[in-house]
């Protein structure tokens, strides 16, 4: 009885390990796309700090003074500046990072629901298959 084994068993199992693959990728990216998220706040808390520093150091300025402070409190000031722009582009870089963990985690999402319509297309087929065998046996039977 060699026509009474699902033909397409084999593609069935693959379909079923797909999926279980696919669902790993996409844990995976969530997994990667949490740590760039983390990864991203510190960094923009660290731009925060430094714009608050460049700010307190503006402030501090005084208005009058020796030569040797206003230039000290120049140097100072342009400093913070660069510390500033230093962390704007690490929180850019963070940014863009995470955008692309993100852009991993919707192209993973997007592979699972593929794998899990592949594998329904077959599980209905299976259905049906199952349906037509049980009916070949109620008929032989009668």
């Amino acid at each position: 009885m060699a026509e009474d084994r699902y033909r397409l068993g084999p593609l069935r199992e693959v379909r079923e390990r797909a999926e279980v693959v696919r669902r790993g990728h996409l844990v995976a990216a969530i997994d990667d796309a949490g740590v760039t998220a983390a990864h991203l706040a510190s960094r923009r808390a660290r731009t925060a700090a430094a714009r608050d520093a460049l700010t307190s150091a503006i402030a501090s300025t005084p208005a009058f003074g020796t030569a040797t402070d206003l230039a000290l409190a120049d140097r100072y000031i342009a400093r913070r500046r660069r510390e500033l722009a230093a962390a704007l582009d690490e929180e850019l870089r963070s940014q863009l990072a995470h955008d692309q963990r993100e852009g991993e985690v919707d192209l993973a999402r997007g592979q699972l629901a593929r794998a899990r319509a592949d594998r329904e297309i077959i599980e209905r087929h299976f259905a049906r298959w199952r349906d037509e065998q049980r009916k070949r046996a109620e008929n032989a039977a009668d």
